[in-house]
């Protein structure tokens, strides 16, 4: 009776270590955040771009990506100097899921249909030119623009605008 209990339990011992190597193993491996890349520009201005397709997201529709909204490319601008940031800019490319959609279509930044978007600045090579094919809608200023194709796979949208002033500082 002991010896047949020592098997049983070093069978029980190697499932369990089994299952746990085995799930361990199927786990994806987090992704590490992509690092925005510095630069400078002539007049001392330093230009931050960050690809970090989540934080962009965020930045662009104010909320964070559901589980079935791909983000397929992002990318976000911001020109500073010591007195804060002077401009910036970001382009987003999503496969939407149907929240997103959905919310899309409440119009929550109050856009109006457009015929065309007109010419984008500094545009990644990745936004479209061409916006034949595209539900197209615009904010009041122009700059916010979100592009939906036709079949609702693709959602492209940008926009840009000038920096934040820092608030006085009372003497």
């Amino acid at each position: 009776m002991e010896r047949r209990t020592i098997i049983i339990t070093a069978v029980v011992i190697l499932i369990v270590t089994t299952a746990v190597i085995l799930r361990k193993s199927l786990e994806p491996t987090p992704q590490p955040k992509p690092a925005p890349t510095v630069s400078k520009e002539d007049d001392g201005t330093k230009l931050v771009t960050t690809t970090d397709p989540a934080l962009v997201f965020q930045k662009a529709f104010w909320r964070r990506p559901a589980a079935d909204d791909r983000i397929l490319h992002a990318e976000r601008r911001e020109w500073s100097s010591q007195d804060g940031v002077k401009k910036w800019q970001w382009y987003i490319a999503v496969s939407p899921g149907p929240q997103l959609l959905a919310w899309l279509k409440t119009n929550p930044f109050s856009l109006s249909d457009v015929r065309s978007a007109g010419r984008f600045e500094n545009r990644p090579g990745w936004f479209p030119e061409e916006t034949h094919g595209y539900q197209i809608q615009r904010n009041a200023e122009g700059r916010f623009t979100v592009m939906l194709s036709t079949d609702g796979r693709h959602l492209y949208a940008t926009d840009s605008g000038q920096g934040f002033t820092a608030p006085e500082i009372a003497p």
